[in-house]
């Protein structure tokens, strides 16, 4: 592939396409790309042009920088299935090994923000679940998961559960069923940066879950997930019929679905 002067795309896009060829057809993850003085001088173009192709494929997250080293190859985002599914499930799915770390298993009392989420009263027991989770070893996502001490009576003593979903399923008889999310871009917390081993500065997916069991709510949760490592992936299909919430008599609210 070359740079064609006469082409009514950019020239910055048109080394992009070429690097991005590159990337998939030719180099593994955290290979390094040419110096932006040798794919200047091979496509004869100026160093402002090279730079702007390089700094568009490290805000994707196709490149990385290290700084005195140069410009390498990011590793594959995993796609970030919107699905009711457990961290576990979903990291053994892929082929890859799932792993946590427990920050903390206590009861706390409902904050008015926790209670409003919840649909208790300020003050009334809830049980907070917070985790670091891998996969291969690498730190993917901090999660602090928040339930009803009435819904999950007992729940401390038995000890930090392998599997929430699965406990609440087998000790509990709740079978989750439905939920919300959302889901948007922004820097992490300075403790969750230090745990996901990502700069201050970096960016994180945050998500905030709320899950049911039938109608009765169960789960608050929020995470943030490493931006570097996800993406978002949503099928879509045009509706054969308007799509109902069937909770839509409820108050709106901040809400959540994926991952417990």
């Amino acid at each position: 592939m070359q740079i064609s002067p006469r082409s009514p795309v950019p020239k910055h896009q048109q080394l992009r396409e070429i690097l991005i060829n590159l990337i998939d057809a030719e180099l593994e993850p955290d290979s390094p790309i040419p110096s932006e003085r040798d794919l200047g001088e091979r496509y004869e173009l100026s160093r402002m042009t090279v730079r702007q192709a390089i700094n568009q494929l490290v805000a994707d997250g196709r490149l990385y920088r290290v700084r005195g080293r140069g410009t390498f190859v990011a590793k594959p985002k995993m796609d970030l299935q919107i699905r009711l599914a457990s961290f576990t499930e979903d990291m053994t799915r892929r082929g890859m090994v799932p792993a946590s770390r427990t920050l903390g298993f206590e009861r706390i009392e409902a904050t008015p923000v926790l209670a409003r989420q919840l649909e208790l009263n300020p003050g009334e027991p809830v049980v907070r679940l917070a985790r670091l989770r891998y996969a291969d070893s690498i730190p993917m996502a901090v999660e602090r998961t928040h339930l009803p001490e009435k819904r999950v009576p007992g729940l401390l003593s038995r000890g930090t559960p392998h599997s929430l979903y699965q406990t609440l399923a087998d000790e509990y008889g709740l079978k989750l069923t439905w939920g919300e999310q959302v889901i948007e871009a922004g820097n992490p917390e300075p403790e969750d940066a230090t745990l996901l081993e990502i700069p201050p500065g970096g960016v994180v997916l945050r998500m905030s879950r709320r899950s049911y069991a039938g109608d009765v709510l169960i789960e608050y949760a929020v995470s943030a997930y490493r931006a570097d490592r996800y993406q978002l992936w949503v099928p879509l299909e045009r509706p054969a019929q308007p799509i109902t919430n069937p909770r839509a008599a409820r108050p709106a609210g901040d809400v959540g679905t994926t991952r417990g």
